[in-house]
């Protein structure tokens, strides 16, 4: 353990306390043995030197001090000092020995620190503070139920992965993992809640959904040790939620019916697209609506009101609740134009063999979300949930993210097939979403979307 306490002269403060003990004390004890002298003096200091607290000379002063008190002669005063001197001398060498190796170690202790990235005892003693709550955390998890339960709008086979591995690190918790579409995580967990039920540990969720489940106060607040190197807009800063995977969404188009998709918002509104358009639900108040309220303020409100009023009369897009849908669709040719999707899904399908290809108009950067892990506040085994988050935070969790087909990891710098680096192209501007007016406004402007006429036929 590295600690600032522990420094060259502590070490070398014991060694010679050992050595006084076998030289000096030796000698002192001797004499007082054979004198049946009754004084505190020398027992004290003989335990000052045997802790290395009494320094050395002011030990062997206290010791002629108390020969003298205690009736010896001044020449048998002299007689002890000149042994004891004596025996300073004779471990000298030693002590210098021992100075020199400690010496050696500290500078060899300092190199692998900062091989380690630790700069500083600081930082080393916090390293250790954390070491011992991660211990403690596990010795608390391992007396829980060795279960938990999660909810997930993140596909199963797109997380199992993460999950064996954890499984296999903490081989006493089982993880089970129950995939849903995003709205079913916040039905099913509200309503178990007001019926007292038993409901999941955690949740796996899209954080345009999952930001109401945060609203309604019904997550643990755990700041994770991991998560101080996310950025801020991906953490929640009382802990309640972290970015577990990034959601970038994108159009989409089926290369076997489009041979140039469009590329502005208006040609995406012009009648030749009119019934071959498939879009996410922008009525419900989820990843569609807050996506275009996003997306508004970036462009600016008059323009997206012509695009919408354009679209919905010249197009009339068929709305479904699933971003995933949406894609599926378009690549088996029931649609020529996807708006709304998850990049991770067109990229999923192109390496299946699928004939899609994902697009922008001009006008959009591209807008990525997020889903977030998070404790639900009434778990009974908040340690193992806690190990959990920690896990699917860590680099090597979200490597194991990240190099699984196909799910981009939300940790900065993860050297990972899939990180979002490696597949759009440099220089594309990415702007993160949903802004607040999305988050707090959403069922707002899901209302004016289905006035506009969104969602009927």
């Amino acid at each position: 353990m590295l600690s600032r306490s522990a420094s060259p002269g502590a070490v070398i403060g014991l060694a010679a306390s050992w050595a006084r003990m076998d030289s000096l004390a030796f000698i002192c004890i001797k004499i007082y043995d054979k004198r049946h002298i009754n004084n505190n003096l020398p027992t004290n200091v003989m335990a000052g030197i045997t802790a290395g607290k009494t320094p050395l000379l002011a030990s062997v002063a206290a010791i002629i001090i108390a020969l003298v008190v205690a009736g010896y002669s001044t020449t048998a005063a002299q007689t002890a000092q000149s042994e004891a001197v004596r025996a300073v001398k004779d471990i000298q060498p030693a002590v210098e020995d021992l100075r020199n190796r400690v010496n050696s170690l500290e500078k060899l202790v300092a190199l692998y620190a900062r091989a380690a990235g630790i700069e500083s005892p600081q930082e080393a003693e916090k390293l250790v503070k954390q070491r011992e709550e991660f211990q403690a955390k596990v010795e608390a998890a391992r007396r829980e139920s060795g279960r938990l339960v999660v909810y997930g709008s993140v596909d199963y086979a797109d997380i199992k992965s993460a999950l064996d591995a954890f499984q296999a690190r903490y081989p006493f918790i089982q993880v089970v993992y129950e995939s849903m579409r995003p709205p079913e995580v916040y039905t099913r967990v509200s309503s178990e809640l007001a019926a007292n039920k038993p409901t999941a540990d955690l949740v796996v969720v899209s954080h345009t959904t999952g930001i109401r489940l945060a609203q309604e106060k019904r997550y643990l607040a755990y700041v994770s040790p991991e998560a101080s190197v996310y950025p801020e807009f991906l953490r929640d800063k009382n802990g309640e939620w972290t970015a577990a995977v990034l959601l970038p969404i994108v159009f989409v188009y089926n290369t076997d019916k489009v041979k140039q998709p469009p590329t502005t918002l208006d040609q995406i509104s012009d009648p030749q697209w009119s019934g071959k358009v498939i879009m996410h639900d922008i009525t419900l108040g989820t990843t569609g609506t807050q996506y275009l309220v996003s997306l508004k303020n970036i462009i600016g409100e008059a323009r997206m009101n012509q695009f919408l009023e354009k679209l919905v009369r010249n197009v009339r897009p068929v709305l479904d609740i699933s971003v995933s849908t949406v894609a599926e669709k378009v690549a088996s040719g029931e649609y020529h134009l996807g708006l709304v999707v998850n990049l991770h899904d067109v990229i999923r399908m192109k390496i299946q063999g699928a004939p899609v290809e994902y697009f922008l108009p001009t006008e959009a950067p591209l807008l990525t979300t997020f889903s977030h892990i998070a404790i639900i506040n009434t778990t009974k085994n908040p340690n193992s949930a806690k190990l959990l988050v920690d896990f699917i935070l860590s680099q090597e969790g979200q490597t194991i993210i990240g190099n699984t087909p196909v799910r981009f990891p939300a940790r900065p710098g993860t050297p990972a097939r899939f990180s979002l680096e490696n597949v759009v192209p440099p220089g594309l501007k990415m702007v993160n979403y949903p802004d607040d007016e999305a988050i707090t406004k959403a069922r707002d402007w899901a209302t004016k979307f289905k006035e506009m006429g969104f969602g009927t036929r």
